[in-house]
């Protein structure tokens, strides 16, 4: 077990782990708990891996109740200093993916490259129309977090991903995954609303960005297909991915088939290669 290490800001108390050697890889997990990429932290040989918590999950802390996207890109660029680690990988998965493309566009120099798993935002267009985000806040605002869980984020994650999560996480570690929804429906949420993608200016990534999409996404109506394909037309250096038989739970679902395309992406970027 890696040693835990703590980064306090004026703001928030993040834990981070820091483990391995070779580029440095962080792992930017999504909400509704703090260990999505916990299987994932093991099974990448000769890279140097740094998992946060981010603020308000796990064993981080939000001080001050009203943070900011740019202010959780602070804290993961504060981490990366503290490390002494001057560029690194950055894999994000769905609101960790948004995270990520803030954290390259107002730190361009840190991010060598993004690998994307479901990217939470922009919105698409054209993407699959759905309640079940509104259905989840009326279920946190009447205190009940499992069903909120369940309409979001279960809408958009195979049928058997209680399981999967259970399996994985424990029961506690899922217990504690359903109560983090508090953090995200009272807190992060707002956060993410207010994000202008715009105002980040994504066209302007020079960053090679792998965009993944689960291949379960179809069959669940998913809106991430979507959102890959709006964001690879405002990247300039995008490619895109497809999972068989993983859906928006894929850290959890797959760990292993996540960690080779990690692993295919970033030996075909190095950072000695800027």
């Amino acid at each position: 077990m890696p040693a835990e290490h703590h980064l306090l800001t004026p703001d928030a108390d993040i834990a981070f782990w820091d483990e391995g050697g070779g580029d440095a890889v962080l792992l930017v997990h999504a909400s509704f708990g703090a260990d999505w990429f916990a299987p994932l932290a093991g099974l990448l040989p000769g890279l140097r891996v740094v998992r946060t918590h981010r603020a308000g999950y796990g064993r981080s802390r939000d001080l001050s109740g009203r943070l900011s996207v740019t202010d959780h890109t602070r804290h993961l660029a504060e981490v990366l200093g503290a490390r002494g680690i001057g560029q690194a990988h950055v894999v994000g998965h769905s609101t960790g993916g948004t995270l990520a493309l803030q954290l390259a566009a107002a730190h361009p120099g840190i991010v060598r490259s993004m690998v994307l798993l479901e990217p939470a935002l922009p919105y698409a267009a054209d993407e699959p129309r759905s309640d079940a985000m509104r259905r989840a806040v009326a279920a946190a605002e009447e205190g009940d977090l499992a069903r909120a869980y369940g309409h979001f984020p279960g809408s958009v994650c195979s049928p058997g991903y209680l399981d999967v999560m259970t399996h994985v996480l424990g029961r506690e570690g899922f217990r504690k995954s359903v109560l983090s929804g508090r953090y995200f429906f009272e807190h992060e949420r707002a956060a993410f609303a207010a994000w202008d993608a715009d105002a980040a200016g994504l066209e302007a990534l020079r960053q090679p960005v792998l965009l993944v999409a689960g291949g379960e996404g179809e069959r669940l109506d998913s809106p991430y297909r979507a959102r890959n394909r709006a964001l690879a037309a405002r990247l300039a250096r995008a490619e895109q991915v497809t999972l068989p038989g993983v859906s928006h739970a894929m850290p959890l679902e797959d760990p292993g088939l996540v960690a080779w395309t990690v692993l295919d992406f970033v030996r075909r970027h190095p950072v000695d290669a800027v």
